[in-house]
């Protein structure tokens, strides 16, 4: 691209040269040089053509992926997605991908991200080296495409927090964390990363500390060190990806994230603050197999890995912290409540069919329906903590949070359940529910559109129940569970409902 003064000397030089002997000297030619001279203004013009949109795009891309959480791994947030979803085509957004991130082969393993915070002025990241997997290979332990999508939200969340921009800030008032609270971050045993643009990390830090930190002032530099640490890494926690999801309209003021610790899963964007399944569970049967294998679902579930996805049991030992010989056998507990696939050997994450989900639909309704008919019959006491498991549904409702209020719904029909007198079919509703809160994780189902509904038609049945009106408690129930399950069957978007085969699954039912 010449410029305007480029132009103008080569104009100049025609006044005493040929055109040949000007192209000689300027490199352009002498066409070029003819029609510059024909030009009453040599200033720059726009270019002809469509106008460059790859700089919006990028900016585009960028917005969807920071705000996509541990889903980033999805199907959602693939290359041709993003393009749906923005009208674009699938290269410009291959392109904007492309540059948040690294190429799939330089992925593997060696490290382990145990901190991050981010604060203005600084941004610190803490890595721990691992030793390679007990067979020596030094493969990654999940699969490396998925590390590779992850490694574009945290990239995106920086860029579109605008911490690039840091380094024009100067006044105290943008601080809203004490700087020294985060400078007492950089101490134990591990590699740090730091974005210090205003020089905050003091210069005189310890000679052990100081070989450990590497402090980066320009965000370019910073950028590119980091998805090169966080590609070595042999997992990125969805836990993390939700954190800064969450904050990145904040500026990621307010980011403080450590590696999870064992038995306390981290809360992610499909688990819910207000309750926990483990809850649900009666406390006296379970052995410490099942405890496991509620956190390890809870850890499995973090980690945002898809159905056929093989869990890798080294690794959840490791970030679990609990020994490999309890992960195997809480897989093989979950394998055997068909909680996880262990057809192809080990265990995966289930492949779910619009079959599964009917079937699973149609076995929770005929439970159902017999919890109701024993609870009406039993006395109005027992009704008691259905009632506080109801007031738990509509306080969720109002918050609009499809977590909150799918957590609560499925609490208060546990409680019907339990309330109904009959353990074994209490038992039997309970491992249905399980199965049905793993499938709306993996399917990222948002409920918070029917909040409204999910509160009328629990309303209706407590009342129905309260009465001892079995059958009208019943039909709400009846309702309930079509509406559910229609809108399972109908995000897996692999076939159309099963009418049919719903109908018949149901029909002995009334």
């Amino acid at each position: 691209m010449y410029s305007a003064e480029f132009r103008r000397d080569a104009v100049a030089l025609l006044t005493t040269s040929t055109p040949a002997e000007a192209a000689a000297r300027t490199g352009a030619s002498p066409s070029t040089l003819r029609r510059w001279a024909s030009r009453s203004d040599l200033e720059d013009r726009p270019r002809s053509g469509r106008p460059p949109i790859q700089g919006t795009a990028d900016q585009v891309v960028e917005a969807l992926v920071a705000t996509a959480g541990a889903r980033i791994s999805g199907r959602d947030y693939s290359t041709r997605a993003l393009a749906e979803a923005t009208g674009l085509s699938q290269s410009i957004v291959a392109r904007s991908v492309r540059a948040l991130t690294l190429p799939v082969a330089e992925v593997a393993c060696g490290r382990e991200l145990v901190l991050a915070a981010s604060g203005f002025p600084l941004v610190i990241l803490k890595f721990r080296r691992v030793v390679a997997g007990g067979d020596g290979s030094g493969r990654a332990e999940v699969p490396p495409r998925r590390i590779q999508r992850r490694i574009a939200g945290i990239t995106a969340a920086l860029r579109t927090a605008g911490v690039q921009r840091w380094a024009q800030r100067f006044d105290s008032e943008h601080r809203q964390l004490p700087t020294a609270e985060l400078l007492a971050l950089l101490d134990g045993d591990g590699d740090f990363l730091v974005f210090d643009p205003l020089g905050e990390v003091p210069c005189t830090l310890p000679d052990d500390a100081g070989a450990r930190v590497r402090v980066c002032q320009d965000f370019d530099e910073f950028a590119a060190v980091l998805k090169g640490r966080l590609g070595e890494c042999q997992d990125l926690p969805g836990s993390l990806l939700d954190l800064l999801a969450a904050r990145v309209r904040h500026g990621l003021e307010g980011v403080l994230w450590r590696e999870s610790v064992p038995y306390e899963p981290q809360r992610s964007s499909i688990t819910s603050d207000s309750m926990e399944i483990s809850s649900w569970l009666p406390k006296e049967t379970r052995s410490v197999t099942e405890h496991l294998a509620i956190a390890l679902r809870e850890e499995i579930i973090d980690s945002g890995y898809e159905p056929g996805d093989r869990i890798n049991p080294r690794l959840l030992s490791r970030r679990m912290q609990v020994p490999r010989a309890s992960v195997d056998a809480a897989l093989r507990r979950m394998v055997d409540d068909k909680l996880l696939d262990g057809s192809r050997g080990g265990a995966r994450i289930p492949l779910i069919t619009t079959v599964d989900v009917l079937d699973l639909y149609a076995a929770r309704m005929a439970i159902g329906e017999v919890v109701l008919r024993s609870l009406a019959l039993r006395p109005q006491r027992y009704l008691v903590p259905v009632q506080l498991a109801l007031r738990q549904v509509e306080a969720s409702a109002p918050t609009r949070s499809g977590i909150d209020v799918e957590d609560a719904d499925l609490h208060f029909q546990q409680e019907l359940a339990r309330a109904s007198g009959l353990r074994e079919s209490a038992r039997a509703f309970e491992a249905l529910t399980l199965r049905l809160r793993l499938f709306i994780s993996i399917l990222q189902l948002d409920y918070s559109p029917a909040s409204d509904r999910i509160v009328s038609d629990d309303r209706a049945m407590f009342r129905a129940l309260s009465r001892a009106d079995a059958k009208t408690a019943i039909e709400v129930w009846r309702g309930k569970v079509d509406n559910a399950v229609r809108h399972m069957a109908g995000l897996l978007g692999r076939r159309r409902f099963d009418q049919e085969l719903w109908t018949q699954l149901t029909r002995s039912l009334g």
